[in-house]
């Protein structure tokens, strides 16, 4: 796989961020209230969660570009952030479909304004990681959530990139994490969605909590 430098992750980035916007535009408001794939949230939490995980890497980087210091990801801690995206989820349509474009596409603004002298600032993610890891953090959060939305995005649809970029990270971060667990034999895309905790068939080994 050759190695996508920092602004072609931002331009991947991109790419999903329109792929998720045309679905949450075509959802109807009862589509929109319905269960996700993801237990407890429906497809209205699961827009509202990636709006507000685009305002907390907007956040990041600015702070990379201007030097300030940087809080937690999501300011309150995560019972502020479980409060944020339930107060959201039950918004018309309209509102959710503009909330995640806004959120998202303002982000991507900001990962471009982060220049290479600033790629190896240290982020206050879940653990601490380079800025130039910020791109890679929103494809992931575009592309894995696209598919939990349940509006017929699948694994299957997940770019040629994606999906080799991310089996080259997570299969050595899972011999890292579980050396007893061998990787089972099948398609990349399906490989990639056992792990990343979405497998697509039955009888998989079971693995610890993704991200490793």
């Amino acid at each position: 796989m050759t190695e996508l430098s920092y602004l072609e992750l931002v331009d991947q980035v991109a790419r999903s961020q329109g792929a998720v916007e045309r679905s949450v535009a075509a959802l109807t408001e009862e589509r929109a209230r319905q269960p996700s794939l993801l237990p407890g949230w429906t497809r209205g939490h699961v827009v509202t969660h990636l709006a507000r995980n685009a305002d907390a890497h907007h956040r990041f980087a600015k702070a990379v570009v201007s030097g300030a210091p940087m809080t937690e990801m999501y300011p309150g801690g995560p019972e502020a952030r479980a409060a944020g995206i339930e107060e959201g989820a039950d918004r018309p349509v309209a509102l959710l479909a503009g909330d995640v474009a806004f959120a998202g596409r303002r982000v991507i603004v900001a990962l471009r304004a982060v220049t290479p002298d600033r790629y190896g600032t240290t982020v206050p993610w879940r653990r601490p990681v380079p800025a130039s890891h910020l791109p890679v953090l929103r494809w992931r959060e575009l592309e894995i959530h696209h598919v939990d939305l349940g509006v017929g995005y699948t694994p299957s649809d997940w770019p040629d990139a994606f999906v080799a970029h991310t089996l080259a990270t997570e299969l050595p971060a899972l011999r890292e994490a579980a050396p007893d667990v061998g990787p089972p034999e099948l398609p990349d895309r399906e490989l990639l969605a056992w792990l990343l905790g979405r497998p697509t068939r039955d009888g998989l080994p079971e693995l610890p909590a993704w991200p490793f």
